[in-house]
């Protein structure tokens, strides 16, 4: 019953606020007046977003976006025609983005103010520590005047278009220019993994085939000679000494070598009888002769 009241309660005062717009975030949280909307929330004039580990992004009804950095807490409070608005900053980041009329918004910080007057488009981006030091940073693309006082001065400092100005400790008189990012802290680009693959096994060589070792020819059969040649003998000639050359002499077992001797007549010229002692000396010596070759011959075949 209680929740069913605060409910209508809220939902009435929400009637009576002007929406700023609707919040999309994860884990940001809101103080003040909201209605739950089919694709966000959306938040009224008056409210507080506090971001949490991630960056809140307020999409505005007049059009842009407002970026609440992570751990951040920003206060919005519209005008009644709600095309102006006020932005209160007292540490962290912030980063807008947006287009205006003729009207001009205000961002305060704990020492400074910002001036964007219109017409143009802002697209600037502020920082505050928690020791007062003020970093404006006008983005790329960024049209309208940024206009920095002091709270409690009337001194002014315009920050040029693409140029980063450190106010420390909030004072205008020690402005200097910054190389630093004042928005949102960029997130570290995620690690790209690369996947290796494992290089395919190499198939194993296929063994060639070998050729089988050349048969070896098988040994050449002894050759044997046969060895045919006449025979001549002179009755005249000395009985020859054939032990050595017929020791040396190679023949077959199956083979008759056939010896042709040839018996020449003695020279002319001699006499009668020396040829007739001469024929009988002749056929003694032939005859021993030839028994002897018979003899051995008779040894080799027997």
């Amino acid at each position: 019953m209680l929740s069913a009241l605060f409910v209508c309660a809220a939902q009435s005062e929400a009637g009576a606020q002007q929406a700023i717009g609707e919040l999309y975030a994860t884990d940001a949280s809101v103080k003040g007046s909201v209605v739950l909307a089919g694709s966000g929330t959306s938040v009224l004039s008056g409210s507080s977003i506090q971001a949490g580990a991630q960056s809140a992004t307020l999409k505005l009804e007049r059009g842009g976006t407002l970026l609440v950095c992570e751990g951040t807490k920003l206060s919005i409070t519209a005008s009644q025609s709600g095309r102006e608005m006020l932005l209160s900053l007292n540490s962290g980041n912030v980063e807008m983005n947006y287009p205006l009329g003729a009207e001009a918004d205000t961002l305060l910080t704990p020492d400074l103010r910002l001036l964007m007057p219109g017409p143009g488009t802002v697209h600037a981006a502020v920082r505050v520590s928690a020791q007062g030091d003020t970093c404006v940073q006008s983005l790329m693309g960024n049209v309208a005047a940024i206009v920095v006082s002091e709270t409690m001065g009337d001194a002014t400092y315009q920050v040029k278009p693409d140029e980063a100005v450190l106010f420390k400790s909030g004072h205008l008189n020690q402005a200097s220019q910054s190389k630093q990012n004042c928005g949102c802290r960029i997130s570290q680009p995620i690690a790209t993994q690369v996947a290796k693959a494992a290089p395919l096994p190499v198939p194993a060589a296929t063994p060639k085939p070998v050729a089988p070792p050349a048969a070896t020819p098988p040994p050449s059969p002894e050759m044997h000679m046969a060895v045919e040649a006449p025979f001549i003998f002179r009755g005249s000639d000395p009985a020859p000494d054939l032990s050595t050359n017929v020791a040396f002499l190679r023949l077959e077992n199956n083979k008759v070598v056939q010896l042709e001797p040839t018996v020449l007549p003695p020279p002319a010229g001699k006499k009668k009888s020396d040829a007739n002692n001469n024929a009988q000396t002749a056929k003694k010596e032939s005859h021993g002769f030839f028994s002897k070759v018979g003899a051995f011959f008779a040894t080799i075949f027997h």
